[in-house]
Formats: C-alpha cells, sequence, structure tokens
C-alpha cells in the first residue's frame, strides 16, 4: 500500500484515512490477528489497525525490525531473551513471540 510510509521523522502512517501514525522506535511488536494487525508499544499500549501485518514488513524490515512468525514481527532492540526449547522471544512489558522453525535463522543475525 504506497500511501503507508516511513517519514524522515521515523513515524510510520498506519492509518492514512484517521490520520494515524506511529514512532517507529516505540514500536516493540506487531502481531498479525487476519485482517489487522495489532502493535504493542513501550509505554505498554496496544493499538489495532484494520492492515494485515504484510502491510507493514517492508518498511519496518528496513529499519530493522524482524518477521520471526508468520503472526509476529518485532524490533530486536526490545529483546531481552530468546527460548529455544519453546521457540519464544521474551521481550520489554512482558511480551512474548512466537518464533517459527523456518525463521530461525534470521535470529542469528542479531
Amino acid at each position: 500500500m504506497s500511501n503507508l510510509i516511513a517519514h524522515r521523522d521515523a513515524l510510520l502512517t498506519v492509518d492514512s484515512k484517521r490520520n494515524i501514525a506511529l514512532f517507529i522506535d516505540r514500536i516493540i511488536m506487531l502481531k498479525g490477528e487476519g485482517n489487522y494487525t495489532l502493535f504493542h508499544l513501550r509505554d505498554g499500549k496496544a493499538k489495532m489497525f484494520a492492515h494485515c501485518i504484510n502491510t507493514y514488513e517492508e518498511i519496518l524490515q528496513a529499519r530493522g525490525f524482524l518477521r520471526v512468525h508468520k503472526s509476529f514481527m518485532i524490533n530486536p532492540r526490545y529483546v531481552i531473551d530468546y527460548n529455544i526449547d519453546e521457540s519464544q522471544l521474551m521481550l520489554e512489558n512482558n511480551l512474548t513471540a512466537m518464533v517459527s522453525r523456518r525463521r530461525k535463522g534470521v535470529l542469528k543475525e542479531v
């Protein structure tokens, strides 16, 4: 979607109709829920928007985010620990993200 862009001041336009943007560096994790994406933010809030997670993937990957599962995209700056046995990442604010078998190799780069 071309109207979702990252601006010079590190904002991500998440809803162009309602003119809503989020600071990229405050996003801890995105969780895809069907055709919706739940953004977990550093201040502990979670905001849901009516776009699938794929809509944001290219923009956020260019900013260092990692797609670790078909339903999860994380900001590696907020990773606290990785539980290999459960294939689960622990992030700030007591958030967890599953890591798929196919995408474990992405974590080796971090």
